[in-house]
């Protein structure tokens, strides 16, 4: 009678147990992946800066798209040395939103001084300045990841912004 009464008591404490429901196959983990809303989020807002970039193309025909992935307008083209990488160049400079409104500028802060290829100041310019030579006068769209990207700069860059950047390169 003894291994009767064990084998109940083992039946009995099995049917105390309960397993949790299964859930169907097509029902996963609803909780949301927080690297993949960054990555969404992060493609949402260059979607929109690229947005805002063609629809101001689309009124300013006059710019060329390059291979770097920024655009550009020769207002006058320099009669000067090609600039050179390590080479220091004096330039006179407007940073704007594309809506138009000024950021900074020579105008207010004075003439800027950068040496081509250091990085003194924004990753556009170092590439654009190579394809200029001293004198020119350009123009230039300038995507915010050539810029100042997601942290912007001050209360006019915002995140995302991508800059219209007036230049010219000043011969010596």
């Amino acid at each position: 009678m003894k291994p009767i009464a064990l084998i109940v008591l083992l039946l009995a404490c099995m049917a105390c147990v309960r397993k949790s429901a299964q859930l169907p196959a097509n029902k996963g983990d609803n909780t949301p992946n927080p690297t993949q809303q960054l990555l969404d989020y992060n493609k949402a807002c260059l979607e929109a800066e690229m947005n805002e970039i063609q629809a101001f193309l689309a009124t300013n025909t006059q710019f060329k798209a390059t291979q770097e992935g920024y655009w550009i307008q020769v207002v006058q083209a320099g009669k000067g040395k090609t600039i050179q990488p390590m080479q220091t160049v004096k330039l006179n400079y407007s940073v704007e939103r594309l809506d138009g409104s000024v950021c900074y500028s020579s105008a207010t802060e004075g003439s800027k001084t950068i040496t081509v290829g250091k990085r003194e100041w924004l990753q556009g310019i170092d590439i654009i300045l190579p394809t200029l030579t001293l004198g020119s006068e350009v123009v230039v769209i300038i995507p915010s990841r050539m810029a100042y990207g997601l942290r912007g700069k001050d209360n006019c860059i915002t995140s995302y912004c991508p800059l219209l950047c007036r230049l010219q390169l000043k011969e010596e």
